[in-house]
Formats: C-alpha cells, sequence, structure tokens
C-alpha cells in the first residue's frame, strides 16, 4: 500500500499562530489598561493606542499566515462544487496555490520595497520606526509563500502515488 504522508512540520510553522495569539492576547490586556487609566484613574496614556495599533497590524498579517497554513483563507466554494470532481481537484491544488504564490511574490516585493521608505517615518507618540511596524509584511508573505508551495508539492504527491 502506497500512501502518501502529510508534509513534515517545518520547524517554525507553529511561530505565526504563537506570534498572532499573543499580538491578540497583548491588544486585550493593552486595551484594558487603557480603559482603565482612562475612565476610572482621570489619566489617559497616549502612548496604549499607538502600541494597539502597532500590536494590530502584526495580528492580523500574522494571523493570515496562520490562515494560510491551515487552508482557511476566503476562496469561492461555489464554483468548485458545479464543476466536475476531476477540474475541481486541479484548480483546487494547483491553480490556486499558483494565484496565491503570484500574489504572495509581489506582496514579498512591495514590502521589502516599502522598508526603506519607512525607515525615515516614526510613529507620533512613542517615535517607533515605521520599519519595524512594515517589516511584518514581507515577513508573512514569506511564512504564506512556504505554505503554498507545500501544498503544492503535496497535492503533486497525492495525484501522482
Amino acid at each position: 500500500m502506497n500512501t502518501i504522508k502529510e508534509p513534515k512540520k517545518f520547524w517554525l510553522s507553529d511561530i505565526d499562530e504563537i506570534l498572532a495569539s499573543l499580538f491578540l492576547a497583548l491588544i486585550v490586556i493593552f486595551s484594558g489598561y487603557g480603559v482603565i487609566t482612562r475612565y476610572f484613574l482621570n489619566s489617559p496614556s497616549a502612548w496604549v493606542e499607538e502600541v494597539c495599533v502597532v500590536f494590530f497590524i502584526w495580528f492580523t498579517f500574522l494571523a493570515s499566515s496562520a490562515l494560510c497554513k491551515n487552508n482557511e483563507l476566503i476562496r469561492i466554494d461555489y464554483l468548485l462544487t458545479k464543476i466536475p470532481t476531476k477540474v475541481a481537484n486541479f484548480i483546487d491544488g494547483i491553480i490556486q496555490p499558483l494565484i496565491m504564490i503570484f500574489c504572495l511574490a509581489f506582496m514579498i516585493y512591495l514590502g521589502f520595497k516599502l522598508l526603506p521608505m519607512s525607515k525615515m517615518r516614526f510613529t507620533p507618540g512613542l517615535q517607533i520606526s515605521y520599519i519595524y511596524i512594515y517589516s511584518i509584511i514581507p515577513i508573512s508573505a514569506l511564512f504564506m509563500l512556504f505554505y503554498e508551495i507545500r501544498k503544492i508539492i503535496y497535492h503533486i504527491k497525492i495525484n501522482r502515488g
């Protein structure tokens, strides 16, 4: 019996989920702190909103990477149910990841192109360079690219064997 195993886990394959969860927890904690200082202590902290926005940006891109890994990104399944199964499997296994890789290549390229431009911009309150904020764009795209290539290889192995 010739069975194809699931792809081996990459040693960093859970880092996006762990970091996304951490940033979401920090957003909740800091938002709660901001509410307490503003409404109960009458001493609002200006830095809280800025930190929460940065954490939200990082959370969004890392969560997108985790969704890509788990094949939970938005797609239109209605079309795949109306065409023959073999064609649907081909589209789902090869075409969809290739389109995703094409989009991710632009995301990586433009993300790295954005970084030098953001080096001289700083957040108003904490003076954090935007290079640290926007660096998550190419990082998450690299993770997603890795996951999509792994899906294509897995799909080819399944259909060949």
